[in-house]
C-alpha cells in the first residue's frame, strides 16, 4: 500500500514523499531510520490526501469553525474521553471536507506519537499562532482541558471584537461605494450623451460643466484603460493590502487619520493584552507569550515595539519598563497595571482586566466614529452629486433661454 507522508528532518525542514509499506507503523519505522519525525501520514488517495488534490481548494476554516472545534474538543475531553476518541466524534460530526482532513491528520499523528499541536502547525494557514501556541502550552503543562476552555473564550472575544468593528463600519462603506457607483454611472452613461448636445449648440459652457466634461472624456476614453485601472484598484485593496509593504502602508495611513487612529490603537491594545493574558494563563513562558502576541496583534507598529521589548526583557529589563519606552503606543494606565502585575504575580489578571476595559472603550469609539462618518459621507455624497447635477442643468437652462 502506498502512503504519503510529511516529516521533519533534523534541521526542522518539512519533507514530503511516498513510501510503499504494509501499514502506518512501517512508515514510522522507515522515517525513524532516516532520523525524521513524522508530521502527517496518509494512505494515498484517501480523504487525508485531498488537500493535495485540490478537492477542498475553495474551502477554508473560518473563525466560527475554530471556535466550535475548540469548544467541542474541550467538552468531549471534559467528559472523560481520550483525544483520539474526541477526534473520532468530531470527524463524524463535521460537514466540511477540509476540517475532516485536518482532524483525520490530527488523529493519525497522535497514533504516531505526535502531539496535537503538530498537526495545527502543519495547517498554519488556517490556525493562527496563538491557537497553536496555547495548545502546545496546554500539552506541555498537562492542562489541555483548561487551556482549550481558555482558548475558546479567547477566540470568541476576538471574533466578537472584529465583528463589532466590521458591523459598525459596514454602513459607511456601503454609502461610500454607492456614491462612487452613482458618480461613475453618470460620468459613463449620462454625460457623454449630453456632451454631444452641448457641442452642437456652440454655447459657452460654465467652468464646472467643462471640468465635468473633461473628467467624463477621460473616463470614457478607453475601456481597456478603465479595466486596467479597475484591476489595479482591486489588486491594491485586496492583494497588496496583505503584503508586508501593504500592511505598513495602510497602517501608516490609519495611524494618521484623526478619528480612525484612536480606534486602531484601542483594537491593537485589546488584542495584545488579551492574547498575552491568555497565553500566560495557559502556562506559556513570558518570552514565548510576547513573541506570539507580537504575531497576533495585527499592527506592524505594535509588533515592532513588542519585538524590541522582548530583546530588553531577555537582558533583564521588566516588561513595564520595556513598554514604557513607547508612550505613543502603550498608555500610562497600562504601564502602571503591568508594573503592579509584575510585583504581585497577577500579570494574567491585569492583562485580562485591561482587555475587558478597553473592549468597552472600542464600543464607545466605534459609536463616535460612525456618528461622525455617516453624516459626513451623506453630506459629501450630496455635494458631489449636487455639483454634477448643477453642472448638467446650467447649460441646459442656457440652451432653453436661447430658444425663448
Amino acid at each position: 500500500m502506498i502512503y504519503t507522508y510529511e516529516a521533519s528532518d533534523q534541521y526542522g525542514k518539512i519533507i514530503e514523499g511516498e513510501y510503499d509499506a504494509q501499514d502506518r507503523d512501517s512508515v514510522v519505522e522507515y522515517l525513524a531510520r532516516k532520523d525524521m519525525i513524522p508530521v502527517s501520514i496518509q494512505e494515498k488517495g484517501l480523504a487525508g490526501d485531498t488537500k493535495k488534490k485540490g478537492i477542498v481548494l475553495f474551502e477554508t476554516i473560518t473563525a466560527v469553525d475554530r471556535i466550535l472545534l475548540v469548544r467541542n474538543l474541550a467538552a468531549t475531553v471534559r467528559s472523560g474521553l481520550t483525544i483520539i476518541e474526541a477526534l473520532n466524534i468530531l470527524i463524524g460530526d463535521t460537514t466540511k471536507e477540509l476540517m475532516r482532513t485536518i482532524l483525520n491528520d490530527a488523529k493519525n499523528n497522535l497514533k504516531s506519537g505526535q502531539p496535537l499541536s503538530a498537526t495545527f502547525t502543519t495547517y498554519k494557514k488556517y490556525f493562527p499562532v496563538i491557537f497553536v501556541g496555547m495548545i502546545k502550552a496546554g500539552e506541555a503543562s498537562g492542562r489541555l482541558e483548561e487551556t482549550l476552555n481558555e482558548l475558546g473564550r479567547h477566540l470568541s472575544r476576538e471574533y466578537n471584537l472584529l465583528r463589532k468593528v466590521r458591523s459598525a463600519l459596514a454602513y459607511p462603506v456601503i454609502l461610500l461605494v454607492a456614491s462612487v457607483g452613482v458618480i461613475t454611472l453618470m460620468l459613463i452613461f449620462v454625460l457623454p450623451r449630453l456632451v454631444k448636445v452641448f457641442k452642437q449648440s456652440n454655447a459657452e459652457l460654465p467652468l464646472p460643466t467643462q471640468i465635468l466634461m473633461s473628467i467624463s472624456g477621460a473616463v470614457t476614453y478607453s475601456i481597456t484603460l478603465d479595466l486596467i485601472l479597475l484591476g489595479v484598484v482591486v489588486w491594491f485593496f485586496i492583494f497588496f493590502r496583505k503584503t508586508d509593504a501593504g500592511q505598513r502602508f495602510f497602517m501608516w495611513a490609519f495611524m494618521r487619520m484623526p478619528f480612525v487612529r484612536e480606534l486602531v490603537h484601542k483594537v491593537a491594545l485589546v488584542r495584545f493584552t488579551r492574547t498575552l493574558g491568555s497565553l500566560i494563563g495557559s502556562g506559556t513562558h513570558i518570552i514565548e507569550a510576547l513573541e506570539l502576541a507580537a504575531d497576533s496583534v495585527g499592527n506592524i507598529y505594535y509588533k515592532n515595539a513588542i519585538v524590541a521589548s522582548i530583546v530588553q526583557i531577555k537582558n533583564g529589563v521588566p516588561l513595564s519598563k520595556a513598554l514604557e519606552q513607547y508612550p505613543v503606543l502603550f498608555p500610562h494606565f497600562l504601564i502602571g497595571l503591568v508594573s503592579v502585575g509584575e510585583r504581585t504575580g497577577t500579570l494574567q489578571h491585569v492583562m485580562e482586566t485591561f482587555a475587558d476595559f478597553y473592549d468597552e472603550e472600542v464600543d464607545h469609539t466605534l459609536k463616535d466614529l460612525t456618528t461622525f462618518l455617516e453624516p459626513m459621507l451623506l453630506l459629501m455624497m450630496g455635494l458631489v452629486i449636487g455639483t454634477i447635477a448643477l453642472s448638467i442643468l446650467l447649460p441646459i437652462y442656457r440652451l432653453v433661454g436661447n430658444f425663448v
